[in-house]
C-alpha cells in the first residue's frame, strides 16, 4: 500500500501526485541523469571561463540536444599543432556521449514498461481496495449507531449504485447481444466463405479439367490437320488418276458415240431412201390407178344388147369395192409411214442435240433405242417383203 507519510524534501504537489497516481516525481529525470555523468569525460585543455549557478527550479528545463546520428559542430581552433588532438578528443567524447544516450534511452524504455506494469497493478489494487472498503463499510456499519439521515444517505447511494449497475448490466446485455449477433453474422459469413472457397476449388478443378481438355483438343486439332493434309494429298492423287481414267473413258465414249452416230446416220439414210422409194412406188401406183381409162361402152342396137347377169354384176361390184379399199389402205399406210418417219427424225435430232450439249444417256434410254431400232428394222423388213396383191 502507499505510504501516507510525506518526506520533508519533496514538494506538496509531487507528494499529492504520488499519492493519487503512484507515479515518479517531476524531477526524477534530473535525479537519474547524474548516474550517467561518469561516462562523459571532460577534455583536459578545455577550461571553464564562466560558472553559471543552476537553480533548483531549472532542473526541468529542456535543452537542445544533438541527434546521435548527426555529429555535433566541431569548433575550429586557431592553434594548428593541437588541432589533431582536439578532434580526437572530441570524437572520443562524442562516442562516450552516444553510448550514454543509448544506455539512457534503453533505461527510459525499460522504465516506461515498468511504469505501465505498475500502473496496471496499481489500478487493479485500487479496484480491490474500493471493493474491500465497500464491504468493510457494509460490515462495520452498525444500524443502531447510524442516524436516520446517514441511513437514508446510505440507501440513496445504494439505490444510485444499484441503478447505475443495472444500467451497466443492461448495456452489457445489449453489448453481449450485439456481439452474439455479430458472431452469428460472422459465422454465416464464414460459412458462405467456406462454401465460396469450395465452389472456387470446384471451379478450379473444372477449369483444370477444361484446360486439359483444351490441350487435348488442340493436340487432336493438330493431328486432324496433319491427317487432313495427308488425306487431301491422297485424294488429289486419286482424283488425278480418276480424271485421267475419266478422260480416257470419255475419249473412248466419244469415239464410240461418233461411230454410233455414223451408223445411225447410215441407217437413217437407208430408211429415208427406202421410204422415199416406197412413197414413190405408192404414188406411181395411185397415179396409174387414177389415170386408167374409163371402160368403153359400145352401144349396140337394142335388139343386140344383152343385160349383164347377176353374177357378173356382183363380180364387178366386188372388184370395185376391193380397189377402193386397197386405195384407202395405201393412203393410210402412207400417212402412218410419214408420221413414223417424222417421229424418228425428231428423235434423231434430239439425240444429236443432247450429244452436242453433253447430256449423258441412261440405261433406259439405251434400251429404248434398242427397242426402237428393232422395231424399225422389223418394219423395214416387213415393208421390203410386202407386195401388193394384183388386181383382179
Amino acid at each position: 500500500m502507499q505510504n501516507s507519510e510525506k518526506p520533508p524534501d519533496e514538494p506538496a504537489g509531487a507528494q499529492m501526485e504520488r499519492d493519487s497516481y503512484d507515479l515518479p516525481s517531476h524531477d526524477a529525470l534530473s535525479k537519474i541523469l547524474p548516474e550517467y555523468l561518469h561516462l562523459l569525460k571532460k577534455p583536459k585543455t578545455q577550461t571553464r571561463t564562466e560558472s553559471i549557478p543552476q537553480k533548483k527550479s531549472q532542473l526541468n528545463r529542456t535543452f537542445d540536444v544533438h541527434s546521435p546520428l548527426k555529429s555535433p559542430p566541431i569548433p575550429v581552433f586557431e592553434d594548428a599543432p593541437h588541432a589533431g588532438e582536439d578532434t580526437e578528443h572530441q570524437t572520443k567524447e562524442l562516442e562516450n556521449y552516444r553510448m550514454a544516450m543509448h544506455k539512457m534511452a534503453d533505461d527510459i524504455l525499460s522504465l516506461r514498461s515498468q511504469v505501465s506494469t505498475l500502473e496496471s497493478e496499481n489500478s487493479q489494487l485500487r479496484r480491490d481496495l474500493s471493493l474491500k472498503q465497500d464491504l468493510t463499510l457494509l460490515d462495520d456499519t452498525d444500524i443502531d449507531v447510524m442516524t436516520k439521515t446517514e441511513i437514508a444517505d446510505r440507501i440513496a447511494s445504494l439505490k444510485f449504485k444499484l441503478s447505475s449497475e443495472s444500467s451497466k448490466a443492461v448495456a452489457q446485455k445489449d453489448r453481449i447481444q450485439q456481439l452474439q449477433n455479430e458472431l452469428i453474422r460472422k459465422n454465416d459469413i464464414e460459412k458462405e466463405f467456406v462454401q465460396l472457397q469450395r465452389a472456387h476449388q470446384q471451379q478450379q478443378a473444372v477449369l483444370k479439367k477444361y484446360q486439359a481438355r483444351s490441350g487435348k483438343i488442340s493436340a487432336l486439332e493438330d493431328t486432324v490437320r496433319q491427317q487432313e493434309k495427308q488425306v487431301i494429298e491422297k485424294m488429289e492423287k486419286i482424283l488425278d488418276a480418276k480424271l485421267k481414267e475419266r478422260n480416257k473413258e470419255n475419249s473412248e465414249k466419244k469415239r464410240a458415240v461418233v461411230k454410233h452416230n455414223d451408223e445411225e446416220k447410215l441407217k437413217r439414210r437407208e430408211i429415208e431412201s427406202v421410204l422415199a422409194a416406197e412413197n414413190s412406188r405408192l404414188r406411181a401406183e395411185l397415179d396409174r390407178l387414177r389415170n386408167l381409162p374409163p371402160p368403153v361402152i359400145i352401144q349396140q342396137p337394142v335388139q343386140s344388147l344383152q343385160p349383164f347377169s347377176d353374177r357378173e354384176k356382183l363380180e364387178l361390184l366386188t372388184q370395185l369395192a376391193r380397189a377402193e379399199g386397197r386405195i384407202q389402205t395405201l393412203e393410210q399406210q402412207l400417212k402412218e409411214n410419214s408420221r413414223q418417219w417424222g417421229k424418228e427424225k425428231q428423235e434423231m435430232l434430239t439425240r444429236l442435240s443432247e450429244y452436242e450439249h453433253g447430256f449423258a444417256r441412261t440405261s433406259t434410254m439405251i434400251l429404248h433405242d434398242l427397242s426402237v431400232k428393232s422395231l424399225t428394222d422389223s418394219e423395214l423388213g416387213h415393208t421390203r417383203h410386202r407386195q401388193l396383191e394384183p388386181l383382179k
